[in-house]
């Protein structure tokens, strides 16, 4: 809301103080409270027009609260609810005409239009509106004190009231607010959840409330800001504008148009001369070349705000065509609304636009505290990093991973696990205590791997992940670094070392994941552009003594077991040019190693050193013929133990002596 005493002149209701977003809230015959986002005055205007109907839902509006408690409920009356029989509802519900969309999931639990739990920040629960009491439960062991946060719907209208929770319940502190202006793409039409508009977004962020005054159809001329002066007594921190494409899409004439948006941009610099304005220009939209009845394609108009934004030094263009992609995937229709990450990105663009700018640095620290990034003037190269461009156009891919909340929760078990109530074993583990344990997990993950035992792997492997997530709390316990500087430094190093996949960060020419010929890159060769980058980072890297006692073999770990060890040894010198010329050679190596162990004093450390030498030349044997040493041998270990079993399961060995052994184990081999 804009601010607490605003809506107490209006109104005493009890649930006056919880409300943010409404500027109005008016009290029904039945007790319930009907939130409005325009005052009276410019709702009077609306009707006139004939957007009463339109601007009567509860876009932005939320119920802001601390409670100690683990449930919350809320008694909700719909007043004006979804059109299922409208074509929209159709196209985004079941697909329509055009293909359809990623599953939101059924109207009736509130994916289309719901209301939205979100505690501490965190989505827990969206439930479709309807009439009754609306009951959520959230996750609170240790009773402490959450900001709770009830999102009401974007499209729909709903009336509520007797608000209550198992706990504490008190209103949060008044914060400034964010004055969102545009259509529907602004309300948040057809996101998925209310939380999830791009307004919502932004605003969460910066740390302050919401007011969405977007209306569906608007159009951009000095009459819809009716009402703007009774804002200018507790101006917003910053206004966001949608300039839609009805008016495109409707008038007759381009100076018709820019005359409208010239005098709208006018009265708002006028009535927030102080405040940061950033204009988002429209988004693509599938019949952006169709003709109009103004005769000019969609892209003029980013040239059309720029020139009638540019009087205004408080107000700033950001180029909504060419920052978001023409992706009819990101749109739920597939026509021009924006989907949940759709609407991610646009929030993500202003944010952009806000930080770059130094209008309000206070709005680039809230997005520096955001994004990890500085927020010192003039620093804004590369607001959005390679990573993050990857990683967008990874996700709109179909079949793209999403969220992992299940691993949100574990990190969250594992920490608690460290807390002071929490576990004294795990308390008191550091990374010297455990690196065995590191070790042991992985070569009962690895046995797990072999026997493609699909249980066995699901818990294997994630008592490796327990290990990785365990190092990392003890390190952010102690403020080195936590779970997600490793995340984050794994996947730059794989975007680093696969420019074949990702390109040359620096926009230099990246090899190719085709040979010459346009055959595909072979395993191997791929290793070798590995190896290329990984060298480049150590040469890259350090001052130049490092660089001096910086060996080939370096990087070979020292702990690693001795057969896998000497294979990778032996393969880095071969890529040097210390390599025999023909698997023979290798193999007469053998015989000489096996020669000089032969000679020398069984039992003796002499002799124990040239059997290592023949292991070792007995290595250079498997690489040549493409085998792993360290899989052959286990893989002759494990059919060892299997034959054994065989012969144990047959009879008693400890009554049998070598022959009999030896005769046993001849018939378990032939089976």
């Amino acid at each position: 809301m804009i601010r607490t005493n605003v809506i107490a002149v209006r109104t005493n209701h009890s649930l006056a103080p919880y409300i943010r977003g409404a500027v109005h809230l008016e009290e029904l015959s039945d007790g319930f409270v009907l939130p409005h986002r325009f005052f009276p005055e410019q709702m009077e205007h609306l009707e006139q027009i004939g957007r009463y109907d339109r601007a009567v839902s509860t876009a932005g509006v939320v119920l802001d609260f601390a409670t100690n408690g683990t449930e919350v409920s809320l008694d909700c009356r719909v007043v004006r609810s979804l059109d299922t029989r409208h074509p929209l509802y159709h196209e985004v519900m079941e697909g329509g005409t055009n293909g359809g969309v990623r599953p939101y999931g059924r109207a009736e639990e509130g994916n289309m239009d719901g209301i939205d739990l979100v505690v501490d920040g965190r989505l827990v629960a969206t439930v479709a509106p309807v009439d009754g009491t609306l009951r959520f439960a959230f996750v609170n062991p240790d009773n402490e004190e959450l900001e709770v946060r009830i999102y009401l719907p974007n499209i729909m209208a709903v009336a509520i009231g007797n608000l209550r929770t198992n706990g504490s319940l008190k209103p949060v502190p008044a914060r400034g607010y964010l004055l969102a202006l545009g259509d529907s793409i602004t309300q948040g039409f057809v996101c998925g959840r209310p939380s999830f508009s791009y307004p919502a977004q932004i605003a969460t962020t910066l740390g302050i409330d919401l007011v969405n005054q977007a209306i569906a159809g608007h159009v951009f001329d000095a009459d819809s800001l009716g009402g703007i002066s009774l804002w200018r007594g507790e101006a917003p921190e910053v206004v966001v504008v949608a300039y839609g494409t009805n008016d495109w899409a409707r008038m007759r004439s381009m100076s018709s148009i820019e005359g409208g948006a010239a005098a709208f941009f006018d009265r708002l610099a006028w009535a927030f001369p102080k405040v940061p304005v950033y204009v988002l220009s429209p988004l693509w939209r599938v019949d952006e070349h169709e003709p109009m009845p103004c005769g000019e394609p969609l892209t003029r108009m980013h040239q059309m705000l720029g020139r009638v934004c540019s009087r205004h030094n408080n107000v700033r263009v950001v180029d909504g065509y060419h920052g978001i992609p023409k992706d009819p995937g990101l749109f739920a229709d597939r026509r021009l609304h924006p989907g949940p990450e759709c609407m991610g990105l646009v929030a993500d663009l202003l944010l952009e636009a806000m930080c770059a700018d130094s209008v309000d640095l206070s709005v680039a620290k809230h997005v520096a505290e955001r994004t990890g990034r500085s927020a010192d003037k003039g620093d804004t190269s590369g607001f959005v990093s390679r990573e993050e461009e990857i990683d967008r156009q990874t996700a709109r891919r179909d079949r793209s991973p999403e969220t992992h909340p299940e691993f949100d929760r574990l990190v969250r078990t594992i920490w608690r696990l460290r807390q002071p109530d929490g576990c004294p074993w795990d308390k008191a583990q550091t990374h010297q205590s455990i690196t065995k344990n590191m070790v042991e997990e992985a070569y009962e993950a690895v046995e797990a791997l072999t026997q493609n035992d699909t249980p066995h792997m699901v818990e294997e492997l994630g008592d490796v992940l327990e290990q990785v997530l365990l190092h990392s709390q003890i390190a952010d316990d102690a403020g080195t670094f936590d779970i997600d500087d490793v995340c984050r430094a794994l996947n730059q190093k794989l975007i680093r070392r696969h420019p074949h996949v990702f390109g040359d960060p620096a926009g230099g020419k990246a090899p190719s994941r085709t040979n010459d010929d346009g055959t595909e890159r072979t395993p191997d060769e791929v290793l070798d552009i590995w190896d290329d980058v990984k060298r480049a980072e150590r040469e890259g890297t350090g001052d130049d003594a490092t660089h001096a006692s910086a060996g080939l073999l370096d990087s070979v770990p020292v702990s690693l077991p001795a057969l896998m060890q000497a294979q990778k040894i032996s393969k880095r010198a071969a890529k040097a040019g210390f390599e025999w010329d023909t698997v023979e050679d290798v193999w007469n190596k053998v015989a000489e190693e096996r020669a000089e162990f032969e000679r020398e004093e069984p039992g003796t450390q002499a002799a124990a050193e040239e059997f290592g030498d023949m292991l070792f030349a007995l290595v250079n044997v498997a690489r040549r013929c493409g085998i792993d040493a360290e899989e052959a041998l286990a893989a002759s270990n494990r059919k060892f133990r299997r034959r054994w079993a065989a012969m144990e399961a047959q009879q008693d060995l400890t009554s049998l002596d070598t022959r009999e052994l030896n005769e046993l184990w001849d018939r378990v081999k032939r089976g």
